[in-house]
């Protein structure tokens, strides 16, 4: 029986045997036959496991600043990898482990992690992706490809770096948030604006499977060339932006403000030349650009808004800058409206200008204007302010502008209007706007009447080629007539006047500011105890000829003072005085040399500058030196046969006449009375946009142009 047994389990096992055998001849049948005769579905399978298309991101466009510098660019940043499956020397990798860990340690330098952290990583590695460091520059990745065994290349030593771009702010924290964040979600400022024009298109590029189931080009060609992003260059200043930066930090420090922002914008065009925006961060109790406050954050603007009261008022009477009002002790009940002055009189029987209220911002007065005026046809002096394009958007580039805030009708609505709404208006409350929507109308005043939108960005350049220029769009062709224009220009002048709310803070200026001062308080709700105060200024110089608008918001000073005038207003003077002193359109030319002297001369004319190095020259040169230059720094006139020198007094705490110098000569004197010297050309100073004689302690910074 057992034999029998046997005899059947053999014969199974044959059977099995053959069946597998037959299976195995059918299978190998199948690969001869495939390989022989392939199906292309086939075929296309197997390639596509072998080799795939892979997309090629391309270079994101450089966000430059109106005078070239960059202010966003992306750079490759790498990591070093290391693919413990490639078929490498596992011995000489060893034996060279030490050496690697510490020349990485080297060029990474000394924040880097450490030697034993990286020998660690790339001893205990395993499997394909194993990150030995991260945050490589360019040179440095160069530099760690010359380390023993790493230099073998990808395939032979398994290490291996991948990159991504990463945006870098050469400027920091300057104007941040309007040049913005460049992330996969939620980018903001120019980066989200102009992200269709910055990211340019993808490419594609064919690669195939390695071991280790890394990819690898077949070759250098694109199946898509990526096309790299077209560059934009902002409206931005760099030098008036570092201004604005410093003098809003400094204020903020100071008052110990929630907020604050500034804006400085080109008057005729609509440029943004420079926009600050700090928020105080109590994480790291410092300010930080965090919220674009300048463009998304609106509240009732005070006593800034008297000037679009006052404009209604001219457009719609004959009222004239010296018709009077009664202003008495600076109390007034008007309508059951109980108004107030922030700095009242002792005269029951004072009167003021128009002129004077305005210049003096008194409420008491501005209110009993506008009841003189408007009191029985309020829905006119709504419809006067919102022609002057007041209750709408300004439209700019950047994302978030707030709505601003402004009854359209005079009908009874709670939180809209009521019974005081006519008088509370005119003085800046019932209403809400962003600071850069009243700087955009303080710029319609300063340019003749018409309102340009801000702008934010002058140019889009493909390979340094200018694509399109961004001209001004107007919003507003005239806002009000010329004569009531002329009114407010006197008003807003008479503001840095003697009288003014800010004639101390100007007093010493070389320039003159028309403006107005505002002074809003915030969060009724809390209690007169818990007040909080917005102060701001904004204003236009050079007054006489307008270039530049500039707006000052502080939010919540807590330091002592918190009126526009203390607060806001120096912050202005400060960019004013930046401004002023760098841009040679503000100064009147003057010719440096005789055009007839220097035909007639034969000698070779000669900067002005210290006398003993000139007289140095002109001795080896046989040149004879005759006049009254005594002092350590001389002027020069070339005549047919010598040199004539006179003296160049320099006055210690004055600006020196540096006209007709070389730059080293002017640099010394300059800096020596403490100013901030901004260089235009080369060879000889041909002007200077201080004048010599003024008081240096009054000035910061000072441009000379040489030709």
């Amino acid at each position: 029986m057992n034999e029998q047994l046997g005899r059947d389990v053999s014969k199974k096992a044959y059977g099995v045997a053959m069946i597998l055998g037959l299976i195995a001849l059918i299978i190998f049948g199948k690969i001869i036959m495939l390989q022989a005769f392939p199906k292309p579905e086939i075929l296309e399978q197997g390639e596509q496991l072998a080799f795939s298309e892979k997309e090629i991101l391309p270079a994101r466009g450089q966000i430059l600043s109106s005078d070239g510098s960059l202010l966003a660019t992306s750079v490759p940043v790498y990591e070093m990898c290391f693919d413990a499956k490639a078929p490498i020397e596992k011995a000489a990798l060893k034996s060279a482990t030490d050496s690697i860990a510490q020349g990485i340690h080297k060029i990474l330098g000394e924040k880097s992690e450490g030697f034993a952290t990286y020998k660690k990583r790339i001893k205990s590695s395993k499997g394909t992706f194993n990150i030995i460091a991260k945050n490589i520059d360019y040179n440095q990745k160069k530099a760690i490809l010359q380390l023993p065994f790493v230099k073998r290349g990808k395939y032979k030593s398994g290490f291996y770096f991948p990159s991504k771009q990463e945006r870098k702010k050469p400027f920091g924290s300057l104007a941040a948030r309007t040049i913005g964040l460049e992330r996969d979600a939620n980018k903001v400022g120019l980066e989200l604006c102009y992200d269709e024009i910055l990211k340019g298109k993808a490419g594609r590029q064919r690669v195939e499977k390695m071991a280790g189931g890394q990819w690898r080009p077949i070759n250098d060609e694109y199946i898509v060339e990526p096309e790299p992003g077209m560059d934009i260059v902002a409206t931005i200043d760099v030098h008036l932006q570092d201004v604005a930066h410093t003098a809003l930090l400094r204020q903020l420090n100071e008052t110990q403000a929630d907020w604050g922002c500034a804006v400085v914008m080109e008057v005729e065009t609509g440029y943004v030349r420079a926009i600050a925006n700090l928020t105080y961060e109590p994480k790291t109790q410092t300010y930080l650009e965090l919220l674009n406050n300048a463009v998304e954050s609106t509240g009732e603007p005070g006593s800034t808004f008297k000037l679009m009261s006052m404009m209604a008022m001219f457009e719609e009477s004959k009222l004239s800058l010296s018709d009077s009002v009664h202003i008495g002790m600076g109390v007034k009940t008007i309508d059951g409206l109980q108004v107030h002055d922030s700095h009242p009189g002792n005269d029951p029987n004072l009167f003021y200008t128009v002129k004077e209220v305005f210049q003096k911002s008194s409420n008491v007065g501005t209110a009993q204007l506008v009841q003189r005026i408007f009191k029985d046809k309020q829905q006119v002096y709504l419809d006067r302010l919102n022609s002057f394009g007041l209750g709408k958007p300004l439209g700019v580039e950047l994302e978030r502008e707030a709505k601003p805030r402004l009854a359209k009708e005079a009908k009874y609505k709670k939180n809209v209007w009521d019974g005081f709404s006519l008088y509370t208006t005119s003085y800046g409350y019932a209403t809400s706007f962003t600071p850069l929507q009243i700087l955009a109308f303080y710029n319609a005043v300063a340019n003749k009447g018409t309102m340009v939108r801000p702008l934010f960005v002058q140019e889009i350049q493909k390979n340094g080629r200018t694509i399109e220029k961004k001209l001004p769009v107007v919003l507003n062709k005239k806002i009000c007539s010329d004569a009531t224009l002329n009114k407010c220009m006197e008003m807003m002048r008479g503001v840095a006047e003697d009288g003014g709310t800010v004639a101390t803070v100007f007093k010493s200026s070389p320039y003159k500011i028309a403006g107005k001062t505002g002074t809003a308080r915030v969060d009724y709700a809390q209690g007169a105890e818990n007040l909080k105060y917005r102060a701001s200024f904004v204003g236009f110089f050079p007054a006489e000829n307008p270039k530049y608008s500039c707006i000052v918001v502080i939010h919540n000073p807590k330091n002592g003072a918190y009126y526009g005038g203390a607060v806001a207003a120096p912050v202005v003077k400060d960019l004013a005085d930046k401004v002023y002193s760098t841009r040679m359109d503000f100064h009147e030319e003057k010719s440096v040399i005789d055009s007839v002297a220097v035909a007639n001369a034969l000698i070779p004319i000669s900067k002005s500058g210290n006398s003993k190095d000139l007289q140095t020259v002109f001795s080896a040169l046989n040149i004879p030196m005759k006049g009254d230059g005594t002092g350590e720094y001389v002027r020069t006139n070339a005549k047919h046969k010598e040199v004539e020198i006179s003296n160049a007094p320099v006055e210690n705490g004055k600006v020196p006449n540096v006209v007709g110098m070389g730059l080293q000569d002017a640099l010394f004197l300059l800096e020596k009375q403490g100013l901030k010297v901004q260089i235009q050309g080369v060879g000889t100073v041909k002007r200077q946009s201080v004048p010599a004689g003024t008081p240096s302690k009054n000035q910061k910074y000072i441009t000379i142009e040489l030709s």
